[in-house]
């Protein structure tokens, strides 16, 4: 587990091409340390889709500081995806204070 700073969730419920229903959430997040790349300087938000509920219901305070476990899944063409397997709330943060 990492720690990542929460910044926010939005929802989403649509039905897709195939007549199917789609649910889920996007969580936009920071990490702990900034980025490494030659081409990229600070902390780069990053999204990542989520529908598992046992991880939405994990979400106390938005934003908020959060311990985050992340693993690698076969996806499209069986190319490697990476998702959230894991959250636990670790403290509120106010950011509003910065402004």
């Amino acid at each position: 587990m990492s720690k990542h700073l929460i910044l926010s969730k939005k929802t989403y419920d649509f039905t897709n091409n195939d007549g199917e229903r789609v649910q889920g959430l996007k969580l936009s997040y920071l990490n702990d340390k900034p980025s490494v790349r030659d081409n990229e300087e600070g902390f780069t938000p990053m999204i990542i889709n989520i529908n598992d509920k046992s991880i939405v219901k994990s979400l106390k305070e938005i934003p908020g500081i959060y311990e985050m476990t992340f693993d690698q899944v076969t996806g499209k063409n069986n190319k490697p995806e990476i998702i959230l397997s894991e959250v636990s709330f670790l403290s509120s943060t106010d950011l509003s204070v910065l402004f």
